[in-house]
Order: C-alpha cells, then sequence, then structure tokens
C-alpha cells in the first residue's frame, strides 16, 4: 500500500537559468546554465515525497514516444516511485516545457493547452490504486478526472491534498489541503494581489467554504494558513476560521521553479507523520526553501536531515520525531 498516490502532470523539459533578471521585450539575457528536468506538479509532489521517505504511486497523462519522455519515465523510477500507471504512448511527444528562470521568477513555456483542452491525453485513474493509499494527491487542471480522483478519495475517506483550486470549486470543497499559489490568484484572482485588503477577503472566503487546511503562498512574503470555518478542531489543527501566517525562510535562491510542488508535498508529508497544522507548515516552508537553492529544484530534492538542520539552523521549533 503506497503513503500517497498522485495524479497530474508529467513532463520533460529543460530550464535555462540565466545570469541576471528576464529581460524587457526586445532584450537580451545571459544564459548561466541549461538542465535537463522533470517536472510537473505531481511528479515535483512525488519527487520530494519519496526523497522524504514515502512511498508513492504516481498516475497521469500519457508519457512521449522520445527518449527525453522514457528518461523522465526511468528517472521516477529510479527514486522508487511506483509508475506502473504511467502508459507510454506509441507515437506521442509527450508533454514538455521549457523554464526560463533568472532566480527571481519563472516563465514557462509548454504543451499544456494542448494536452488539457483538446482530447484526452491520459489514461482513467485506477480506483485500486486510490482506495490502496493513505493520503491521495490531484493536480487540478484534468477536468472530470480530477474529479474522479478527488470524490473517488472521499468516498473510500482517504486525505485529498490538492493545489490551486478556485474557492468555488467543488475539489475545494472536498480537499483536506489547497495550497493556493501567488500565479494562481495572479491569473484567477488579480484584484487579491494588487490589494491587501481584498486578499484578506479572498482567503476568509477560502476558510468559508474549505473544511481543510487553506495555504496562501506569496513568494518572500509570509505564508497565510488556516483551517476552513466547517473544518475539524482538536489537537494541532488551527482553530477553524482564523488566519495564521508563517515567514518563509531567507536563503540563497538559485532556482525557484519547482517551490510551490515541494511545499505541496512538504504539507503531505506533515499529514502522513500526523504533525499539527503549525508544524506542517513550517516544515513544508524549509522543504520549499531548499528547493530554491538547487536546480532542478524538485530533481535534487532534500532528505529530512537537510530540513531538520535548516530548521534548527534558524531557531524554528521541530516536529516531533523528525
Amino acid at each position: 500500500m503506497p503513503d500517497v498516490y498522485c495524479f497530474g502532470h508529467v513532463s520533460t523539459g529543460v530550464i535555462v537559468r540565466l545570469k541576471d533578471r528576464f529581460p524587457a521585450s526586445d532584450g537580451y539575457a545571459e544564459v548561466l546554465e541549461t538542465l535537463d528536468n522533470h517536472s510537473g506538479e505531481a511528479t515535483g509532489s512525488a519527487l520530494v515525497l519519496a526523497r522524504l521517505g514515502a512511498s508513492v504511486a504516481i498516475e497521469g497523462n500519457w508519457i512521449g514516444d522520445t527518449p527525453q519522455c522514457r528518461r523522465t519515465l526511468e528517472f521516477l523510477h529510479s527514486r522508487g516511485i511506483d509508475c506502473s500507471g504511467l502508459v507510454v504512448r506509441p507515437g506521442y511527444q509527450g508533454v514538455n516545457e521549457i523554464v526560463v528562470s533568472d532566480a527571481h521568477s519563472r516563465t514557462v513555456f509548454g504543451r499544456y493547452c494542448d494536452l488539457l483542452f483538446t482530447t484526452p491525453q491520459w489514461e482513467t485513474p485506477s480506483v485500486e490504486r486510490i482506495r490502496a493509499a493513505r493520503i491521495v494527491c490531484v493536480d487540478p487542471a484534468f477536468g472530470e478526472t480530477t474529479l474522479l480522483v478527488a470524490r473517488t478519495a472521499k468516498a473510500a475517506g482517504k486525505p485529498l491534498a490538492t493545489c490551486d483550486a478556485r474557492a468555488d470549486s467543488e475539489l475545494a470543497a472536498l480537499a483536506d489541503v489547497v495550497a493556493v499559489s501567488g500565479e494562481m490568484m495572479a491569473r484567477e484572482y488579480p484584484y487579491a494581489v494588487r490589494d491587501h485588503g481584498a486578499r484578506e477577503r479572498l482567503f476568509a472566503e477560502y476558510l468559508g467554504r474549505c473544511p481543510g487546511l487553506v495555504v496562501f503562498t506569496s513568494g518572500a512574503s509570509p505564508l497565510w494558513y488556516g483551517r476552513g470555518a466547517a473544518g475539524q478542531s482538536g489537537a494541532g489543527c488551527c482553530t477553524p476560521g482564523v488566519r495564521h501566517e508563517q515567514a518563509p525562510f531567507p536563503v540563497k535562491v538559485v532556482d525557484s521553479a519547482g517551490a510551490g510542488d515541494s511545499l505541496r508535498g512538504g504539507l503531505i508529508y506533515g499529514m502522513l507523520r500526523g504533525w499539527s497544522d503549525a508544524d506542517t507548515v513550517r516544515f513544508a516552508c524549509a522543504v520549499a526553501a531548499l528547493i530554491c537553492t538547487t536546480a532542478p529544484g524538485c530533481v535534487n530534492p532534500p532528505s529530512l536531515a537537510p530540513v531538520r538542520d535548516l530548521l534548527a539552523e534558524r531557531g524554528a521549533t521541530l516536529p516531533p520525531g523528525l
């Protein structure tokens, strides 16, 4: 039985790291290095969890019938991830992306619209694998397939973790953890990026609609988290309906790609360990910080020891048993 079942994006690509900031239109930037990458939301979370010692099974979009995409499949397998549900589709080019990173921002070029908004390019998720896992993790962008995973998890009594689900969505209402990125907020709720009061009202809306742990990330700014007003209370849980903050851990950023995926992985790991909300969020922030110190981050995630060391160095309270 795997600890975690992940469904979502499994991508192949490269990261182009720039020496300075991303240039303006018609400008120029010096390339520092180009790195092969194995990416996608589900991939990033799965790699982080596997490195932390969790057993993981992954399903998602088809794997391209190309040497590069097959290397991604081999890489996941080499990290101990159960990839038996991933299908190599004959003649399929795969889901590919190019990420340009300048240590302050990342810009993604890919094939995700073709993947998500044309004909389905994935198999039906395995109900048996979902039911067998302790926790289910699902990417939000696969429409009815995402909801199939979420509904199956809830029917089986399995905790559900997701990211970037709208406050008024069924997915957010089903989730035990929903992490909302600054990128998603800028796309779906731009007014909440520009106005602090609007952001507060949006967070309150999430807490009013979502029963689980809601996390708002915002780069180097403090992370907001809280339990839904109708969610569970008790030992380790935040008081429902109350906003809390966690400052990120300052590090020398090499590449920020994958920080959100790693944060979700850290939150799931805290759920597996039965930690309090505060310990779980603090641990996840430390994982995300360490991801940003290397490139490609989720390809080289930290084990437990570096996370423990970072928390200790910064004088942070360690979760039980870490």
